[in-house]
């Protein structure tokens, strides 16, 4: 190797060796005057000063930095009394980071504790254990949270019900472009109502969700969460194994600006009184306008708003906001398709229902909406098939029979077969009509 190739190879060490050594400095010395001048003023200008940081203590090293902050969240309409958080920890200073079992790379990571106080509101107390907390911030300003609290305790507050929840865990991942994952899980959760001395307890419940674009509602996203036991005492006692619920939102194929939602329920076992052993529940709406869902969460926020604006004021509002979502709902085109699968009575039903709405796109206000223009608007499929010899066996044996010889319910020797059609205000139950008109009239 030339001479000249090795000084080149040490300058080039030299300039990382130093660059490993300086950037921590720099970067904890940015970090503090960011956090100092710029992140508590924002979090108590943008909660209108219900959330206060007093008391910031931020020691600043070379390679790690040492906060310790407190904070008061007031609410006098929500909280009786002021509810206050200790939080201290370390913040350390990129490139090379700790990590629990390794080092990783990034621009910064924190690990806090909070010590909490007891929450005291109109509604409920709420006793947490102390909660730990990691962050870490990447090159690509990706971010990574991981949150655990080992016990939670909720009491209403007339002391009739209360919940507990064990070793709660919550991670959150966003990336650079703002895709986001989500995790939680807990190792249980205990609801207890003592008016009626029931019990229930999830076993293991998690949550996954996800979002190609953090914050935007009309990006694709998705829920799934996993229950692997569900079990209630007496005088309610059931126990459900393998519930399972996954929820989607994505753009639609049918045209721009518009969502397709769906969700799918899976409950594998049902033990209980009731002869219900499990459900099934596919169902999807088609072709939502995003302007829909805009209005319809704009009028969610409304009612869960603890502003404190004249009543009067807010039932005019939540008024013209549930005006509004009729509105565009009855002019909104969308399909609906419903698949309904149980296991009653020792034997396995099944319900179809397909929608297609085709909207009243020249209706000026939901006054316009009139039941006739409706029905012309709206093609309907159901399809409805019974076990026949678990209903035989069942409480509606007699009323099955009944609808069979009316020529409602059509046998096929293995189910008990209804059908029936709504397609431009002419109905049919079997391929046979049905005078839906003159019953309306």
């Amino acid at each position: 190797m030339s001479t000249k190739v090795k000084w080149t190879i040490s300058i080039l060490l030299f300039g990382i060796a130093i660059s490993c050594l300086a950037l921590p400095r720099l970067i904890g010395s940015v970090i503090g005057d960011v956090i100092s001048d710029q992140i508590f003023e924002q979090i108590s200008s943008s909660t209108n000063g219900q959330i206060v940081i007093f008391d910031p203590q931020i020691e600043a090293g070379w390679f790690r930095s040492i906060i310790r902050v407190s904070v008061e969240i007031s609410d006098g309409r929500q909280l009786i009394e002021p509810y206050y958080l200790s939080l201290q920890g370390n913040i350390n200073h990129g490139p090379i980071l700790p990590a629990h079992s390794s080092l990783s790379l990034g621009l910064a990571s924190v690990d806090l504790v909070v010590d909490t106080d007891k929450l005291q509101s109109k509604f409920a107390d709420i006793v947490m254990d102390t909660l730990t907390a990691s962050f870490l911030v990447r090159f690509d300003q990706s971010i990574s949270l991981d949150l655990k609290i080992p016990a939670i305790d909720v009491h209403n507050i007339d002391n009739t019900l209360a919940v507990v929840i064990d070793g709660l865990d919550v991670q959150l991942e966003i990336q650079e472009d703002l895709s986001a994952l989500a995790y939680i899980n807990a190792d249980r959760v205990s609801i207890y109502n003592n008016q009626s001395d029931l019990e229930l307890t999830l076993v293991q419940p998690s949550l996954n969700a996800t979002t190609d674009t953090f914050g935007q509602t009309s990006a694709a996203s998705g829920v799934s969460a996993t229950i692997p036991l569900v079990d209630a005492s007496d005088p309610l006692s059931f126990n459900v194994s393998n519930l399972n619920f996954e929820w989607r939102s994505e753009p639609s194929s049918i045209g721009p600006g518009l969502t397709d939602i769906s969700q799918d329920i899976q409950v594998s076992n049902i033990e209980s009184e009731l002869p219900l052993e499990s459900i099934s529940w596919e169902s999807e709406i088609e072709g939502i306008k995003q302007e829909l869902i805009t209005s319809y969460n704009k009028m969610l926020l409304g009612m869960q708003s603890s502003s404190g604006v004249d009543p009067i004021s807010k039932i005019s509002e939540l008024t013209r906001l549930g005006n509004e979502t009729g509105l565009l709902l009855l002019q909104n085109e969308v399909r609906l398709n419903n698949i309904l699968e149980v296991d009653l009575y020792k034997g396995v039903h099944k319900l179809e229902l397909n929608v297609f709405w085709k909207g009243l796109p020249k209706a000026q206000g939901i006054d316009d909406f009139k039941l006739e223009n409706g029905l012309n608007a709206m093609d309907v499929e159901v399809d409805l098939r019974l076990n026949q010899e678990s209903v035989s066996f069942s409480p509606f044996a007699e009323l099955a029979e009944l609808y069979t010889s009316q020529g409602y319910l059509l046998s096929s020797g293995k189910d008990l077969i209804f059908q029936a059609k709504l397609k431009e205000g002419n109905a049919s139950i079997n391929n046979e009509d049905f005078p839906l008109q003159q019953i309306l009239q």
